[in-house]
């Protein structure tokens, strides 16, 4: 098994693929683990059908958001389990660039948050019993603090000093952002900033510096009560640690690239035949990229092997454009320039009047109508007596 999908197949945050009809398409057994669905089962109805009825709605404007070509970096909903109960899951995901609105998948990756979520609902309510907010304060496990005007944290609950070493006293020292990774100030201060112009934070990632000189991200929920005295507000603030949640998505991030590196491998190949001769196969849409990949492959592969001849097989193209002709030519030329020859097979009609129209030489290509009659010319051919022409 590949090391991508053994990561796959163990990883302990819930990986899915979803395909343009809203079903998912693969899942990975922690699925199992944490709903109680089999695989089987969620893979047998729309996703959308597991999700809270209050919440698929804006699941929706998700995944149509997300289809427009804007990542999900952090989205939060519910999911039904088998025994009836829900689970809160947090989400990113992405889409696969380039591939046609049919054939779109969504590459996701989740992890459990209902714990986060039920303590954020149990500190949201304003608490009128001072006693009460002290405690609360002091044992709550996620991080609370209170922001003023100048910069400084007014206080600092215990659990800051369990996460990043830091005595409250400590925190509340010297100007917060110090504390703040450097890479993450600018956009630290600039959301700060519109706290105290009213504008309540839903869901801001920073990284925080521990005592020991490691880094932690945190997940801030925060807003600025307008009903205080305009010279004492203070912002509220309350942060999760979502360490293991961002080295999950990095962990996602590098098995997606994996397959992609390998998808770019096999969507390309370069198959000998004999020494002297192979044929590369080319299959479905050609954009600027996959054009640019084949020219690279050919001219690579001829350049480090002793190839003589290319089999450029288009049967299985699905757009022949005056683009794609062009770069089929000019492939051709390169090739001949490191003193290879091209045979171009599997021309259709809508090609051929593309070339016609177009009045492009051909100049030293030859054609034929199918793989196995370019393969029979190619070996009834010495290339390497230094004959001219192919039959």
């Amino acid at each position: 098994m590949l090391s991508y999908e053994k990561m796959f197949q163990s990883s302990a945050g819930l990986l899915a693929t979803v395909d343009a009809s809203g079903h998912f398409r693969a899942l990975n057994p922690t699925w199992e683990r944490i709903l109680g669905w089999s695989l089987d089962e969620l893979r047998s109805k729309p996703f959308i059908e597991f999700v809270h009825p209050s919440d698929r709605e804006a699941t929706l404007a998700e995944v149509a958001n997300l289809l427009q070509g804007n990542p999900v970096e952090r989205f939060d909903n519910r999911y039904l389990c088998k025994d009836g109960s829900y689970r809160w899951l947090g989400w990113a995901a992405r889409v696969d660039e380039g591939d046609e609105p049919s054939e779109q998948l969504i590459h996701a990756t989740a992890i459990d948050v209902t714990r986060e979520r039920e303590q954020l609902a149990q500190l949201e309510p304003r608490l009128q019993d001072a006693k009460v907010y002290e405690k609360l304060f002091r044992v709550s496990v996620g991080l609370l603090v209170t922001l003023d005007s100048n910069g400084y944290f007014r206080h600092a609950n215990p659990s800051w000093e369990r996460l990043l070493g830091w005595s409250p006293e400590e925190m509340t020292a010297r100007p917060f952002i110090e504390f703040v990774h450097p890479d993450d100030r600018p956009a630290t201060v600039a959301e700060a900033a519109a706290l105290f112009e009213g504008k309540m934070t839903i869901r801001f990632d920073n990284r925080y510096q521990c005592k020991d000189g490691t880094y932690k991200w945190l997940a801030w929920t925060a807003y600025m009560d307008p009903s205080e005295d305009e010279s004492t507000r203070l912002v509220y603030g309350t942060a999760h640690d979502v360490t293991s949640y961002k080295e999950l998505l990095g962990e996602f991030e590098r098995t997606l690239a994996r397959l992609r590196d390998t998808m770019e491998a096999m969507s390309t190949p370069f198959i000998p035949i004999t020494e002297r001769i192979v044929v590369m196969p080319l299959v479905g849409q050609m954009d600027a990229d996959r054009i640019h990949q084949v020219m690279t492959v050919a001219l690579e592969g001829v350049q480090s092997t002793h190839v003589q001849v290319v089999i450029l097989d288009v049967t299985g193209l699905r757009d022949l454009d005056t683009r794609v002709a062009r770069a089929l030519l000019d492939t051709a030329k390169g090739l001949q320039l490191l003193g290879a020859r091209t045979i171009l097979t599997g021309i259709r009609p809508s090609l051929a009047q593309t070339l016609v129209g177009l009045g492009l030489d051909l100049g030293s290509i030859v054609t034929k109508g199918t793989l196995q009659s370019a393969i029979a010319s190619a070996l009834k051919n010495d290339l390497a007596s230094g004959r001219p022409d192919l039959v």
